[in-house]
């Protein structure tokens, strides 16, 4: 394949409005980065394409695969990219009848919190328009405001009931309230039809920022474990650390938007309570057991740890970065064999019924 039909090709996917980058531009920083060649970076992304990771250009520029010194001794075909990883969620959780559930942040919640999981109390439910009043039921933009007034001194989490959107209210005392409600407002105005779970927000007794942990878990017929884990510390820089697995402790730290810039973790740096955290991600992995790969969210806290939400079709990029590999490894590519097989005995067996 010559370098000619690739970077026709890139032109088409990379093409930006008036005023943008543009091809040109682009292409040249990603080929200066990676001390490459136009050619050799057409050569590269094609190679990365058409491999087992399905690796696209936005992913190719996200996760800096041009950048060898962040990649150093990582085999590069093992990393998955984001369109793959959707493929490869669905391949692990073959049971379609079950995803409404795992997508229902209030119906997972409930789930969990039913079986003994720690997960977060319900304040209120906002849902514009319902006629039938119930308990904790906001239905009106008024009656949001006058529960947000009333909790203003309390740090709230606010999200959809799916998809993608939290907000954390109060937790800022330079903050103006107003100001914080009036966006909320305008959020949910922009999202008609949307409930809203209005939540306290978990963390430290001394008011310290929220910080959660990403964990992804494999189910399969040796049971559950977790397989990846980042901790997300936030902070004005939105800083991740990748994680010892086995003690918790955080190896590196790193900008999530610059991770070439990571650097060693202070040695006394460590989740919180990371045994039980771990713990009880894994015991929510046996539990929705019908999923093989789901992803996790879970803040550490004075008083263990909390669930924040699950995601059957998780965001593998994160965690290849921090670990500095790919997520098609052997024991990843054994567990997807197995999923494979199970898909289609399960299969048989529905046909039979």
């Amino acid at each position: 394949m010559t370098a000619v039909p690739i970077i026709s090709t890139l032109r088409r996917a990379w093409r930006t409005p008036a005023g943008g980058e543009g091809f040109a531009g682009r292409v040249g920083r990603l080929a200066e980065g990676g001390g490459l060649t136009l050619s050799g970076l057409a050569r590269d992304i094609a190679g990365l394409a058409l491999g087992p990771g399905r690796v696209g250009l936005a992913d190719y520029e996200g996760l800096r695969l041009y950048d060898a010194a962040l990649w150093d001794g990582a085999d590069r075909r093992e990393i998955v990219g984001a369109a793959r990883a959707r493929r490869l969620a669905r391949q692990a959780n073959f049971r379609r009848d079950c995803l409404a559930l795992a997508n229902d942040r209030l119906a997972s919640g409930a789930y969990l919190a039913v079986h003994g999981l720690p997960t977060q109390p319900i304040l209120a439910i906002f849902h514009a328009g319902l006629a039938s009043p119930g308990g904790g039921v906001l239905r009106t933009r008024e009656e949001l405001r006058q529960f947000l007034e009333a909790h203003a001194g309390q740090p709230l989490m606010v999200r959809p009931a799916e998809g993608d959107g939290a907000r954390v209210l109060f937790d800022h005392p330079g903050r103006d309230p107003t100001g914080e409600i009036e966006a909320l407002l305008a959020a949910t105005g922009d999202a008609p039809g949307v409930s809203w779970l209005i939540q306290p927000r978990p963390g430290a007794r001394d008011g310290g920022g929220l910080t959660t942990v990403r964990l992804l878990t494999l189910a399969g017929e040796r049971g559950a474990k977790v397989w990846r884990a980042l901790w997300r510390l936030g902070g004005r820089d939105d800083l991740v650390a990748s994680i010892d697995l086995k003690t918790g402790a955080a190896l590196t730290l790193a900008p999530s938007r610059a991770p070439h810039r990571a650097q060693p973790a202070p040695p006394d740096l460590a989740v919180p309570g990371w045994n039980a955290l771990k713990a009880t991600a894994t015991e929510g992995a046996r539990l929705f057991a019908q999923f093989g790969l789901l992803g996790w969210d879970v803040a550490p806290g004075d008083d263990g740890p909390t669930i924040l939400g699950l995601d059957p079709a998780p965001d593998l990029a994160p965690h290849q970065l921090a670990d500095r590999r790919g997520a098609l490894e052997p024991e990843f590519r054994a567990f997807l064999a197995e999923r494979r097989r199970l898909a289609r005995d399960w299969r048989r067996t529905s046909a039979r019924r």
